[in-house]
């Protein structure tokens, strides 16, 4: 006799697997296409160091890779939209997890894009959990608040920016008929290395 609940199960599991991949790409998409649309508008003065493509040195070697593509808005501030790519093993849990994220950014030394800045921001991530042959998968969301120091590497366009990133991990993960939340305080240390363009 076949197993039609097992099926059932799997066949919601693999939709909703899908499903929250588009719903992930289509939101990336949609703010992408804002964001350049309006990017003329945002825009007061250009410079040589107007838009950067930011590269996360730091969290890459610690299994968070993160790319941003970060814009000047005028001579105090930026936006930043960024991909995120999180990795982690444990000796039970593996987890996986990818998606998106924004910030708005305010210069208080100088000129974007140099010198100290803070700001907010928020990610949001599709996760993959894995426990002991358990597996479920389920968003979570990370609004933080961030501040930096970019500083200009000698007689070479790179800049390089040591950031702090505080706020709070919200979402949960159910393994074997356990709802997990993931929920409490984070941080992310990172160290983005800049090419202006």
């Amino acid at each position: 006799m076949k197993n039609t609940a097992g099926s059932k199960q799997y066949a919601v599991g693999t939709m909703q697997y899908v499903g929250g991949k588009f719903f992930l790409l289509t939101a990336c998409c949609l703010l992408l296409t804002f964001l350049l649309a309006g990017q003329s508008a945002f825009a007061e003065e250009q410079t040589d160091r107007y838009r950067l493509v930011n590269l996360d040195g730091l969290g890459a070697v610690f299994g968070m890779a993160r790319l941003e593509y970060q814009q000047n808005i005028n001579g105090k501030s930026a936006w930043a939209l960024r991909g995120v790519f999180w990795r982690s093993n444990t000796e039970s849990w593996k987890w996986d997890a990818y998606g998106g994220g924004f910030s708005y950014r305010r210069y208080i030394t100088h000129n974007a894009p140099e010198g100290g800045w803070f700001g907010g921001g928020i990610d949001v991530l599709y996760t993959n959990a894995k426990y002991i042959g358990k597996e479920d998968n389920s968003y979570f969301v990370f609004p933080h608040a961030e501040a930096g120091y970019t500083l200009s590497l000698k007689e070479s366009r790179w800049l390089i920016t040591p950031s702090l990133s505080l706020g709070n991990y919200i979402g949960n993960i159910e393994i074997s008929n356990s709802n997990i939340p993931i929920m409490g305080a984070g941080m992310r240390l990172s160290v983005l290395l800049s090419y202006p363009f």
